[in-house]
């Protein structure tokens, strides 16, 4: 037991950059929460949409999110359908 005492006395830089480093881990993790959660203006504005389906998804997607961002999303998503089609279509060479 005494050795684990010295060793800990001989190193306890260590043991405070670790107590540290968990605490601002913890800090910022509550920090972030705390700047990227919603306000109460916003909760009641987010109960207030009614999504019933792909067309009013799409009109309040649109509210918020850049068409330089849709356009992106869909042309991946367009690229990735013909890519996986045109690899299970065309053989390997090997």
């Amino acid at each position: 037991m005494m050795l684990f005492s010295l060793y800990v006395q001989q190193n306890q830089w260590i043991v405070v950059a670790l107590l540290w480093g968990a605490v601002l881990v913890i800090l910022t993790c509550l920090t972030y929460r705390g700047m990227w959660g919603p306000r109460e203006s916003e909760r009641e504005e987010e109960s207030k949409v009614k999504v019933r389906g792909p067309i009013t998804f799409f009109s309040w997607v649109t509210t918020f999110m850049p068409w330089a961002l849709i356009l992106i999303i869909l042309g991946s998503a367009l690229y990735t359908v013909t890519h996986l089609y045109m690899a299970a279509t065309t053989l390997p060479n090997w």
